[in-house]
């Protein structure tokens, strides 16, 4: 083995790129730093090779040189490949990725276990003995002209398209480092091409391996500089397919250009369908939402039965517009958002501000209220009568005492139930505390609400609460009042609620078991 002067453009190289490796390890579990160090690898092993062919004299030892460069040769182009790739935001390669191994490993198994010659490279000599150091004439074949070489360049050359095109539809605070990119893949492609054609600056050395230590130092300058390995530029592609909210892309005519994977699992829509109008495969629910969307209303709620899902989810569905430089309309956004926790949350909250905990009937607070609203009707329609019963369960107190707590719940409860089916629909039942209940009755005359309240006697004398001691009867007292009772000027929830309180007491002083009217 001899020196040569040339030779310190490799040393350094190599030294360059091993230290470009220690830097980039730290960050070798991230993808993007991952692809570099393999680039890297495969570089050093090109940059090795080439430095021990210059050194050794021998003709054999040359070849098995070349042969050890070509693994790093072969592979470069798809480590360029997959470099940008992952730069550019695709975490998850591409499906046939697999199939670009197939021409550099056959490259490789025709220069290591198919004996010369054969389609790569023919029958080698020494051509330049004389000079400083002897030069080799590889005499590369039909495969290495019209297969590997052409194959590395369309590699190389789709990664610049790739970083190209990315450029131009990147914010322009990440255009610097797409720019960096760039100049790092030109760097060892155009000196590699420059060698093929013969226009290398040292006659007969391939600098390529020296230019991929300037592209690495400028890509590691970008680590710095940019945090490039650290804080990457998220492109579409990630952010769109990884969103949890359903988004569907449509043109002016309505015809789907582009669906996201939740898009597709909440509406059904399958990749094989894009291109097609909305309205002719999206469910009957999101049609009847777009219809309804016109003018300022952008936004609504709606209920889908999603595939393969039994139970009915509730998706907030807005519609966004898409307008070009201009302010004209191109298309528009369709977004899914599955609301249905926070939907059934605000239900629970809701139903527990106006419904009574333990008897599941309205509360005080919403009894009083609704039937204040009944009592402004009548105000405007004195025509139209409204009546009120209190009720309140008899000796009460004793059942606590002899029973338990959880026993005068249990018969509150079963009160609640028995004597809601005494009453019609619109009817206003509620509980206004401890074990007196209320009723409102609209358009409901005294005679009417006599009726009513017989009924609610006799449920509740038939009743009978199961116990763990043995069944429980109780019996009620009630009051009934109605507007015809007090003057006009008297119609007042208030002045109803306590007549039929007092005519309740009065059903009470007489034993119980009883209803006392106006």
């Amino acid at each position: 083995m001899q020196y040569h002067t040339q030779m310190l453009i490799f040393i350094f190289s190599a030294i360059i790129i091993v230290a470009l490796i220690a830097i980039t390890w730290p960050r070798r579990s991230i993808p993007i730093g991952q692809a570099f160090i393999l680039l890297m690898l495969l570089s050093l092993i090109w940059t090795v090779g080439f430095f021990l062919e210059i050194a050794v004299h021998s003709l054999n030892l040359k070849v098995l040189m070349v042969k050890l460069q070509f693994i790093g040769i072969a592979f470069i182009p798809l480590a360029w490949l997959y470099l940008i790739i992952t730069y550019i935001g695709h975490v998850r390669l591409p499906k046939g990725w697999i199939f670009l191994f197939i021409i550099p490993s056959i490259t490789n198994l025709l220069i290591w276990l198919i004996p010369r010659p054969n389609w790569f490279w023919g029958n080698v000599k020494l051509v330049a003995e004389s000079k400083s150091f002897p030069v080799v004439d590889y005499d590369y074949g039909a495969w290495f002209y019209y297969i590997h070489a052409p194959f590395s360049y369309i590699l190389l050359f789709f990664a610049l398209f790739l970083l190209l095109r990315r450029y131009f539809n990147m914010q322009p605070i990440y255009r610097n480092q797409i720019m960096i990119m760039i100049i790092a893949v030109l760097l060892p492609t155009i000196t590699d091409i420059s060698y093929v054609l013969g226009f290398s600056p040292i006659k007969n050395i391939n600098l390529t391996t020296a230019m991929f230590s300037i592209s690495g130092l400028i890509i590691t300058w970008a680590l710095f500089r940019y945090k490039f390995l650290d804080l990457l530029p998220m492109a579409r592609d990630i952010v769109f397919e990884n969103m949890d909210d359903g988004v569907i892309v449509l043109d002016n005519k309505n015809r789907i250009l582009d669906v996201n994977c939740a898009g597709k699992v909440i509406t059904g829509i399958s990749a094989q369908e894009i291109g097609k109008d909305i309205w002719e495969i999206a469910s009957e629910p999101i049609r009847n939402a777009i219809s309804k969307m016109s003018g300022d209303l952008k936004q609504m709620e709606i209920k889908l039965s999603l595939p393969n899902i039994d139970d009915i989810r509730i998706f907030d569905l807005r519609l966004s517009s898409i307008k070009d430089q201009i302010g004209q309309v191109q298309g528009s956004v369709l977004t899914l958002r599955d609301n249905t926790e926070r939907s059934n949350l605000f239900e629970q909250i809701q139903r527990q501000a106006i419904h009574d905990s333990l008897t599941g009937i309205f509360n005080r607070r919403q009894l009083i209220k609704l039937g204040e609203t009944e009592i402004e009707r009548v105000k405007r329609h004195p025509d139209i009568p409204i009546s009120v019963i209190i009720m309140d369960i008899d000796r009460f107190k004793s059942i606590n005492d002899k029973y338990g707590h959880g026993t005068g719940d249990l018969v509150l409860k079963t009160l609640a139930q028995r004597c809601n089916t005494c009453f019609r629909s619109y009817d206003i039942f509620g509980r206004l505390g401890g074990d007196e209940f209320a009723a409102i009755l609209p358009e409901t005359t005294a005679e009417e609400a006599i009726i009513v309240a017989e009924r609610i006697v006799k449920t509740v004398k038939e009743m009978q609460v199961a116990t763990v001691q043995g069944n429980v009867s109780i019996t009620v007292s009630l009051g009934v009042a109605a507007s015809t009772d007090l003057a006009s000027s008297e119609i007042e929830l208030e002045w109803l609620l306590n007549l039929a309180d007092e005519l309740m007491y009065h059903s009470k002083q007489r034993g119980g078991n009883m209803l006392s009217q106006g």
